[in-house]
């Protein structure tokens, strides 16, 4: 089977592009004054690196690459969050 371990590659990929989106519309309704619930994204993110840990990635370099861009706008989404609770108090 040729495609096998790539596909999961791809798989994991799309996934954590994926979850950018959701935190990056979750920032936007954030920077527009809305309150959000994180917490279905935190099942799939450790859902995600559960898988990860039982079939590691083939690239594991892209697959770092991705989720360090993850962390970061994770990050700042909860920047914009404290920002927000502080501006509410």
């Amino acid at each position: 089977m040729i495609d096998g371990p790539e596909d999961g590659q791809d798989d994991y990929l799309a996934e954590i592009a994926g979850l950018m989106e959701v935190i990056d519309k979750g920032h936007e309704l954030v920077n527009e004054g809305n309150t959000i619930d994180l917490s279905n994204l935190e099942s799939a993110i450790g859902d995600l690196c559960q898988r990860m840990a039982q079939e590691p990635p083939q690239d594991p370099n892209a697959v770092t690459a991705a989720i360090q861009e993850l962390v970061a706008r994770l990050s700042a989404l909860g920047d914009a969050l404290k920002m927000q609770a502080g501006n509410i108090q």
